[in-house]
């Protein structure tokens, strides 16, 4: 029987976090298909994913993956150190703000989960060619987002920079970004990375 069961589908971007997470920690986890307008009471946002483990009901995907970081054992996904914490916390709300309201935006866009005028779309990839630059900065000075090993930060960043080279604007991006692709080299050679490779989109959530 799995340790908890995560309600999400496989494409979407947070969804592939949490399951990253369990992987890296080596939790045993039951992928339970789900599409946000299905939460009901799993998540009163209508958002993926949700978690349960035992009477423990848990939504918002860093919520998630901090219980899991307390609660089971394994790698880290924080530092111990306050500082190097810190700046974990520091990217993974940069993922999950400026990345989101970019990248993220414009690949849903694209998908066909978020219809939007085509000059909104166009403000999302612009936003992107200024926010990813500093994804690739950061990644010039370190291997990982915090330091020479994976952090949560990671984990946040790699589900949406993997679908860049599928969507013409983002693939671009990524192409003029050698700091970045030499990250996402070493994250796709991690057997989380390959265990929860996310089928393809078809009327799925990213």
């Amino acid at each position: 029987m799995a340790d908890i069961k995560i309600y999400g589908v496989s494409p979407s971007t947070f969804t592939r976090t949490a399951r990253l997470a369990c992987h890296e920690k080596g939790i045993d986890y039951e992928l339970v298909p789900m599409f946000p307008g299905q939460m009901g009471a799993l998540n009163p946002f209508y958002k993926i994913p949700a978690i349960a483990h035992g009477d423990m009901t848990l939504y918002e995907s860093t919520a998630i993956l901090r219980y899991l970081d307390r609660t089971f054992p394994g790698p880290k996904l924080w530092p111990q150190d306050s500082r190097q914490a810190a700046l974990c916390d520091q990217w993974v709300s940069a993922v999950n703000d400026s990345l989101v309201n970019s990248a993220l935006r414009f690949l849903a866009n694209h998908f066909g989960f978020l219809a939007v005028p085509q000059e909104m779309a166009d403000m999302y990839l612009a936003k992107a060619r200024d926010v990813v630059p500093v994804f690739e900065r950061q990644l010039g000075r370190s291997r990982y987002l915090v330091g020479d090993s994976v952090t949560a930060a990671d984990l946040f960043l790699a589900p949406i920079v993997f679908y860049f080279p599928a969507i013409p604007g983002l693939k671009e991006i990524g192409e003029a970004s050698p700091n970045l692709a030499r990250w996402a080299g070493d994250m796709s050679a991690r057997p989380s990375l390959m265990a929860t490779e996310p089928e393809p989109i078809a009327a799925q959530a990213a």
